[in-house]
Formats: structure tokens, sequence, C-alpha cells
């Protein structure tokens, strides 16, 4: 085939073992080196996940066909490790989220800038055939204009004592529920007007942040969005083999629901169901009925594709850079959820409704 790439993988962790097996399956990619900042825990993972792995990044940043670069380190180097990248002349996927701070991530906006170069922040929702499907319905105009969105996400305590999770000062909003704050501002296709977020006392005593959140935002164009996230309340998993995992988190506590209401229906995206759901509304003489109008399924072995598809937005995005295309989404677009991510946490901080306004 033509048009093939080099990239590398900066950060060899679990996440960066994703990232790996999803460049192993993508026909644009003809060579994978990995990067981790010890020299033999770079051996070690390369090792492990078959590939050559380095821990000099100038082996990286200075090689002339490397073309991509898969960020999946921690945090706190996400900035600098996407400047540096950009500034080598590389096409950048960096994991979310965008910075640790928003100066950081204005930081990695100006880089972009100043190279021109590829940035994509990986938002991999957008490529679940879930959320994207409610997209589609959306836009379809089948649950005419939408204007309440509710997410309710439950989940066990799952990144353990004395994890950098567990330990981290920074909160769980750009970290992990970044994601379910990004989906509505790309169905609904309006800016945010403003946030309002309470957290009450944690109940997990060794986090560094809140193990709570209750995220109410509003649209310039009405519409309002709320995330309920609570992260322990599910029973606890301990990869039983004889059990099928959703099916058993499925009536045990977890929770990771939307329910998207419009003026002529309504949408249920349903994880540990495996199911979605669409509505349809009428009006007659006596009241505003509702009827089940469409309802899919689908089974494990598609899991990943229908709702967390890392892989199909690596192989997606190694296409769009070995064919010279722009990114899937911007950097700004990633930017203006980051914005609503940082602008929550001051929320929560000086118990305030914050205009968006506010953040630059």
């Amino acid at each position: 085939m033509k048009n093939k790439i080099s990239v590398a993988i900066l950060g060899l962790g679990r996440m960066g073992g994703a990232h790996v097996f999803a460049a192993k399956a993508s026909p644009y990619i003809d060579d994978i080196i990995g990067y981790e900042p010890d020299k033999e825990r770079a051996e070690l993972r390369g090792r492990e996940l078959e590939i050559k792995a380095t821990h000099n990044l100038d082996d990286i940043l200075s090689n002339p066909d490397i073309k991509l670069i898969y960020i999946a380190a921690i945090n706190e180097v996400h900035c600098e490790l996407t400047v540096k990248s950009l500034e080598a002349g590389k096409a950048v996927l960096c994991e979310k989220p965008m910075g640790e701070t928003l100066a950081e991530a204005r930081e990695m906006m100006d880089a972009q800038k100043a190279t021109g170069g590829f940035l994509q922040i990986g938002f991999e929702l957008r490529y679940s055939k879930m959320y994207q499907t409610v997209k589609d319905w959306i836009d379809q105009g089948l649950i005419g204009t939408p204007v309440n969105c509710q997410c309710r996400y439950y989940c066990s305590e799952f990144h353990l004592k004395n994890s950098w999770r567990s330990n981290s000062s920074g909160t769980l909003i750009g970290e992990k529920l970044s994601h379910y704050l990004d989906l509505p501002r790309w169905w609904f296709g309006s800016p945010v007007k403003n946030v309002y977020s309470l957290s009450a006392p944690n109940f997990v005593p060794y986090f560094n942040h809140s193990d709570n959140h209750q995220i109410n935002y509003k649209f310039e164009n009405g519409a309002i969005s709320v995330l309920n996230f609570i992260m322990g309340i599910a029973e606890t998993d301990y990869d039983d083999p004889l059990l099928e995992i959703l099916e058993k988190q499925a009536d045990d506590g977890h929770y990771l629901q939307y329910h998207i209401v419009g003026t002529g229906g309504a949408i249920e995206t349903d994880v540990f169901r495996r199911r979605m759901r669409r509505w349809k509304f009428t009006e007659d003489e006596k009241q505003l009925r509702s009827e089940i109008v469409e309802t899919i399924t689908y089974t494990k072995e598609d899991d990943t594709e229908w709702m967390h598809n890392t892989v199909g937005q690596n192989i997606a995005i190694a296409e769009l850079v070995a064919k010279g295309l722009p990114p899937g989404s911007s950097a700004h677009d990633a930017y203006e959820t980051m914005k609503l991510c940082y602008a929550t946490e001051i929320s929560e901080k000086e118990s305030r409704i914050v205009p968006l306004s506010e953040i630059k």
C-alpha cells in the first residue's frame, strides 16, 4: 500500500499498549517505535509489546521517517511532549487531558498554530458507534431539537491506593470526565454558556481529589446538560473468569447512561446493557405521547468498537496523516472542552456559576 508511515508511541504503559495494538492493526503503518524515559523499562516493554523501544527521545524526534507520534505518557508531560513533537515536525495525537492546566492547553494550541502542525486530542468516544449513532440521529432531526441531556455515571473504585491516579492533585474532571462533557458539546453543536458544579465530601478516603461530581452546564442555544458521577458505589470487580463482566455489572450498581431529550423524541445509551433506544413523541388531543421506535443492541465482541473505540480512532488518524489530511477534530475544539473542564473546577472551588466567557 502507498502512503505507509512510521510512528512512535511515547509512554508504554497500559494506554501505550493499546496504542501499539492499534498501530499494528493499521494498514497505513509500517514501523513502530516506543519510548520510555527509563532504559530498563523501555527494553522490557519493547520485548513485551514486540516493538523497537528507546529511552532517548531524540532518537524519535530527529528521525525523519517518523511522521506521527501518539502520546500516551502521564498527564504531567502531555504539554512538553506535544510541543517538542510539533516543533520537530511530527503529527501528534495526544491523550486527554490537554495539559494539566489551562495555561498548558494554551501552550499546546500556540505550538500547533506556530508550526501549522497536525494536533488531535484523544476524545475516542467520538469514534465509538454508540455515540456516533446519537450524533447521526440528532443530525437527521429524529428527536427534533435536543434540549436536555442527562448522564449518569456510577462505577466502582478501580484506581487503587497509592496509584498515580489516586495520588493525583488534579481532579477526575479533566482526566476522566472530559470524555462525557465533550459528547454533548459535539452532539448539540452549540457553545457552552456557563457551568455550575458541586461535589460532596469524599467517601474514598485515600483520593487526593473528589470522588463525586454533579456538573450542570448550559448551552448558548438554551439547552442544558448534567453529568452525575460517583466513583465507588458499584460493586468491586474481582475479575471472576466465570462471569461475563458487563452482564454482572449491569445490575451491581454500575451505570453509564445518557438520556437526550428533544422536542420530537429522546435517545438513551446504556453501556452496561449494551443497548441504545430512541423514542418518538407525538401529540394528540389528550397529551404528549411517547413510543419506543428503535432499539439497537450489540454483543461483547463489539464492545470496543461501540463504546470506547481507541483502536478505531488511532487507525483513522494514521490514515489521515498518511494521506496528508487534517485532523478529524481540531485542537481548538478540544480546547473548548478543556475550557469547560477548567470552568467546572473553578465552579466547585468557588461555589458559583462560571460563565465560559471568563475562560480565555
